[in-house]
């Protein structure tokens, strides 16, 4: 067991101490929203979850999954608290400010993450061979900004699916009869869909490993019929269907167009996934690599999408894995990578920056950004563009650089 040898122990024991502290002393208003859905449900309210709330005028634009897993956990955990205490937290946040059972509460709400994002840093290292690769992989998820900004600062649950995304590569990775793998690999994809819709988008690369059409097919159905059963319960529900069958986020990647007609375009995300599963679909691959196929078909969700910014978690762990296996050969392009990432983060809501940081000051609260401190003009639209085209320019490269050439690889 990787956990009983001491440096791996002591990395991860710094990594809790530091998701702790910053779960206390950190808070976004999403966080409610998973607190009100375990309320919610812990009151009997089940079967008519998306309608009850729906006719509060509460949206709950998520997949059931986070909400009967993550929300519940939260009124588990949280349920033994004063509840006028919790009943503020919900309702009238601004009142929580200064009371001592805030940190305490914060640090509740985000600790179901904790499981997946340990899961994730064991994956990585057993995705490695060598113990230098392996300590490596697993310190730099330990110490990543974007897992700790996403799932400690934010509380947003996005390490659930990340961590899925990973099994399913890890599973693939591991040789014995790569038929039933890439088939539980394709499980695993399903249920990371479930939570966040988009490892959706990895089923072809995954079932292009095998070498008939029906074994194809039937891949991209299992995962996708995964996904489907964790939804069918809410398929009747007004609620669900006006607010998370199709969130507003989903279409977020099929905004950038070349118009070819009046009323004809080409969208850009669809034309360039579609080519690339095109080269997959005729370009053999070993599963070894499947991990970069998965990184140019995210490169490119990140490439034509005004992403928020906790969504960047997902490519996280390859963005490791290119690091470690090009021998940090690309860690300038990682660095451009990240300043174009912090710049977009204090250029959106004030509440996804400083304002994260409202229990320890708060002043902060629903205050002013950090460029009206500062009392700086500036244009927030083109910063977000030079940013995003920093980042193009740098997944452009990686894209390139792990663009199919050739058949390296035999089909199964």
């Amino acid at each position: 067991m990787i956990f009983l040898k001491r440096p791996l122990i002591f990395i991860l024991l710094i990594g809790i101490l530091i998701r702790l502290l910053l779960s206390a002393v950190t808070f976004h208003t999403d966080i409610q929203h998973f607190d009100l859905a375990g309320y919610v449900i812990g009151k009997g309210n089940v079967s008519n979850f998306y309608d009850y709330t729906y006719s509060l005028g509460k949206e709950f634009n998520y997949p059931p999954a986070i909400y009967f897993s993550v929300g519940v956990l939260n009124w588990i955990l949280t349920g033994w608290t004063d509840q006028s205490f919790h009943d503020k937290f919900l309702f009238d946040f601004k009142n929580t400010l200064g009371d001592l059972r805030l940190h305490l509460h914060l640090v509740l709400l985000k600790i179901p993450y904790l499981p997946f994002d340990i899961a994730t840093a064991y994956l990585l290292y057993n995705l490695f061979a060598a113990k230098r690769e392996k300590l490596l992989a697993f310190t730099l998820w330990i110490f990543n900004p974007w897992v700790l900004y996403s799932t400690y600062m934010m509380g947003q649950f996005d390490i659930i699916p990340t961590t899925f995304v990973v099994l399913a590569l890890y599973m693939v990775t591991r040789r014995a009869d790569l038929n039933k793998k890439v088939f539980l690999a394709a499980v695993f994809l399903g249920i990371g869909a479930s939570f966040k819709i988009y490892p959706l988008l990895l089923l072809p690369p995954l079932a292009f490993l095998l070498n008939t059409w029906f074994k194809r097919i039937l891949v991209i159905l299992l995962g996708g019929s995964v996904y489907l059963l964790t939804i069918l319960p809410f398929i009747g529900s007004s609620g669900f269907r006006s607010t998370a069958l199709v969130a507003n986020q989903t279409f977020k990647s099929l905004y950038a167009q070349i118009p070819i007609s009046g009323g004809e375009s080409i969208i850009l995300f669809l034309a360039f996934i579609g080519l690339f599963y095109f080269i997959y679909l005729y370009q053999v691959e070993k599963a070894e690599n499947l991990w970069q196929r998965f990184l140019i078909i995210l490169l490119l969700f990140f490439v034509f999408t005004h992403y928020h910014p906790q969504w960047f978690l997902w490519i996280t762990p390859f963005l490791i894995i290119e690091l470690i296996h090009s021998n940090f050969k690309h860690f300038f392009l990682l660095v451009v990578i990240a300043i174009s990432f912090l710049g977009s983060v204090f250029l959106f809501e004030q509440s996804l920056s400083i304002g994260l940081f409202t229990p320890l000051n708060p002043f902060l609260y629903n205050g002013p950004s950090l460029w009206q401190l500062l009392k700086i003009n500036i244009d927030i639209n083109f910063l977000r563009s030079l940013f995003q085209s920093l980042f193009v320019g740098a997944a452009g490269y990686l894209i390139y650089y792990y663009f199919p050439r050739k058949s390296s690889g035999d089909y199964v």
